[in-house]
Parts: C-alpha cells; structure tokens; sequence
C-alpha cells in the first residue's frame, strides 16, 4: 500500500456508535434512501400511468425511473459535497 495511503488510514478513526458523526452518517444514509425510493415511486406510477395511457407498457415506466434515480444520485452528491465543504472549510 502507498504511503500516501497509509497516512489517511491512520488519521481515520472508526465512527463509533455513541458519537455524533455516527448519527451524522445514519440520518446522510436514511435521507439518502429515502430520496431514491420517493423518486423512483413518484417517477415509476407517473411512467407506468403514462404507459397505460399510451399503450406502450414498458417504455416510460423504465425511463422515467432511471430518470428518478439519476435525479436522485444528483441530489444525493449535491448534498455531501456540500455538507463536506462546510464541515472541512
């Protein structure tokens, strides 16, 4: 291993449970989840919706739901590189 990397190894502590990076980490994970889910449902019923109406069953409902998970990964990055830059700068 690179010693560039050792040194990063050893100047990451575990998170602990009772810490408050810990929760911190839990609620970025829970938010995370949640997001995806919410938009893959909401962009899914509006695909599945759109296909009966149109008689084209799979085409919208699978596009629109990797529309609804590329929007959600979008948010989740937005997110952490923010949170990042205010926790480290």
């Amino acid at each position: 291993m690179p010693r560039r990397f050792r040194k990063i190894r050893k100047q990451r502590k575990p998170v602990e449970a009772g810490s408050g990076r810990f929760w911190a980490a839990f609620s970025d994970a829970y938010t995370f989840g949640a997001t995806l889910l919410v938009s893959m449902g909401i962009f899914g019923v509006a695909g599945y919706y759109l296909d009966q109406w149109l008689g084209t069953l799979p085409t919208f409902t699978v596009a629109l739901l990797l529309i609804g998970i590329y929007l959600s990964f979008r948010v989740f990055i937005k997110d952490v590189l923010k949170r990042g830059r205010v926790r480290n700068g």
